[in-house]
């Protein structure tokens, strides 16, 4: 249940001190590693692994260990995966730890099988996909507009080939035809030019969305706190 504090309330001030001080901890960083970042690190990790640990409590054994002894017969899903959970329990205990292997073993392969299914289903094959396309501007309803979703096409198909070329073996450079070796080179060039502009593009965003979240804390420090809600 969500507890809404009323606004000015001491429980809301001291949480903004709160909130503030560890901002400033984190923010000690800058000057070297020192005692306030260590305990303000500590106080992260030991209040994320509590609140994952609620969070699984409440809204994942607590429901299944209860419709387990509400309904046994039907609930046997739930107790195999208890079990393989506590199985997985017995790597604290030399002894009995080869029993947590079977958990492993599953949670591994499965993970593998979901994770490779996924990325063929919602990346691979939807980018092959979408790299069929048509660069005829007819196919686009002719005219100005018709060229201009060809170009674009034609840009899509170039770039895909180019990124694919990027990735060839060195062996390929020696063999074949000559002509078709210097076309797979230069195409293999343009394709490392365009990864690496587009690994700049990402890395700016990831900078963009660092600074901003840097710049949230300052306004909550300067307009937030002593703009008069926590003072």
């Amino acid at each position: 249940m969500n507890v809404v504090l009323p606004e000015g309330s001491l429980a809301q001030t001291l949480g903004l001190w709160v909130a503030a001080l560890l901002t400033l901890g984190v923010l000690s960083y800058l000057v070297g590693d020192n005692p306030v970042f260590r305990l303000t690190q500590y106080l992260f990790v030991g209040v994320s692994a509590g609140y994952a640990a609620a969070l699984a409590w409440t809204y994942v054994l607590a429901p299944r260990l209860a419709e387990l002894i509400r309904d046994p017969g039907s609930a046997w899903p739930q107790a195999i995966a208890l079990a393989l959970g506590a199985l997985m329990l017995t790597r604290a205990w030399k002894p009995l730890s080869p029993l947590a292997r079977l958990p492993l073993a599953l949670l591994l392969g499965v993970g593998a099988a979901v994770a490779i299914g996924g990325a063929l289903r919602g990346t691979l094959v939807p980018q092959v996909a979408a790299s069929m396309v048509s660069v005829a501007p007819v196919d686009y309803g002719g005219g100005l507009r018709g060229w201009a979703y060809a170009l674009d096409a034609a840009t899509l198909l170039a770039a895909t080939i180019a990124v694919l070329a990027a990735y060839q073996y060195h062996a390929a450079d020696r063999t074949g035809p000559a002509p078709l070796r210097r076309v797979a080179s230069l195409l293999g060039k343009g394709g490392r030019a365009i990864i690496t502009i587009v690994m700049a593009a990402l890395l700016a965003g990831a900078a963009l969305s660092f600074y901003s979240a840097l710049r949230g804390q300052f306004d909550f420090l300067l307009f937030g706190l002593l703009g008069g809600r926590g003072l």
